[in-house]
């Protein structure tokens, strides 16, 4: 396989709109913001972005609203290099985020799905060559569940790897039979799956599932037992983002062929990573910090 894998990235595109907040409002309550901001974000393109900054070679493929923050976030994947024939330019608004941010870095999330969801499995058949030629495609849930799978077969037909981050939780994608070599789930989304881990991956006979727990050990479950690999310690300054920086990159070492210890020791420290800086694809480290990182904890 070349050094350089290619990734198709089947995924949402959202602009995100982000409150810091001292503490998460109560229901009912008003509270003032200590700031805002806006950025690009959106799963499937912040996986896109994490993989390509570490490395990869990524075709990015969704939907983009004919509006101006589409038009924006064109030329933002354009420098990222990420490939973007892929990204349909639909007659509505570009998907959106609502995120707040307390003082420990901990975030809850609302999402506006917008164009995102106009993407049908059609559309993604046009995209096939792109998907048929790519070493690993790389699925999330903020598309409809109709694509996933869509994309996951066809990735399958051509003799492909699948990796799915299904975020967020939808169980009536996850009760349907996706094919799946690598699952990557936190702690609260294992927690639905039938049978636990274990039994997803049995049931599935995917070769694992991959629990991410924050500061703790991130779980590898697979066929032949499971282990656990520590992240780097550090002090986070905001966690958005850090789950989609270790699919992205995560989804590239497995592309490259690097056993599945290895991969998430290089996607934990690309995760840890991001958390020491404000927003989702702002805080995406390169790879050349991945490798510094990864060097000094041996």
């Amino acid at each position: 396989m070349s050094s350089v894998p290619v990734i198709s990235v089947v995924g949402s595109l959202n602009v995100d709109h982000t409150f810091r907040v001292s503490r998460f409002p109560e229901p009912g309550e008003t509270l003032a913001a200590l700031g805002a901001e806006m950025s690009f974000g959106g799963k499937g393109a912040n996986q896109a972005v994490a993989a390509a900054r570490a490395g990869g070679k990524v075709r990015m493929i969704g939907c983009l609203g004919n509006d101006e923050r589409g038009r924006e976030y064109r030329a933002r994947l354009e420098a990222e290099e990420i490939e973007n024939s892929g990204v349909l330019t639909i007659e509505t608004s570009t998907g959106a985020a609502f995120i707040t941010v307390d003082r420990k870095g901990e975030n809850t999330i609302v999402v506006d799905p917008g164009a995102n969801h106009a993407l049908t499995p059609k559309m993604l058949e046009d995209s096939a060559s792109r998907i048929e030629e790519s070493a690993v495609t790389l699925l999330q849930l903020e598309c409809p569940p109709a694509v996933v799978a869509a994309a996951a077969v066809l990735t399958r037909a051509a003799g492909r790897k699948v990796v799915l981050n299904p975020s967020p939780w939808q169980p009536e994608a996850m009760a349907g039979d996706i094919p799946v070599d690598v699952l990557i789930v936190n702690e609260r989304e294992a927690e639905f799956l039938p049978g636990g881990p274990e039994g997803f991956c049995s049931r599935m006979g995917c070769e694992a599932v991959i629990v991410t727990r924050g500061a703790s050990p991130t779980r590898i479950v697979s066929r032949g037992g499971s282990s656990e690999v520590a992240p780097p310690k550090v002090s986070p300054v905001d966690t958005v983002g850090a789950g989609d920086t270790f699919a992205g990159v995560f989804a590239l070492a497995y592309a490259r062929g690097t056993g599945l210890r290895d991969a998430v020791r290089m996607a934990n420290a690309a995760a840890a990573l991001a958390t020491l800086k404000r927003g989702a694809q702002e805080a995406i480290p390169r790879g050349r910090e991945i490798e510094a990182i990864l060097s000094r904890e041996g």
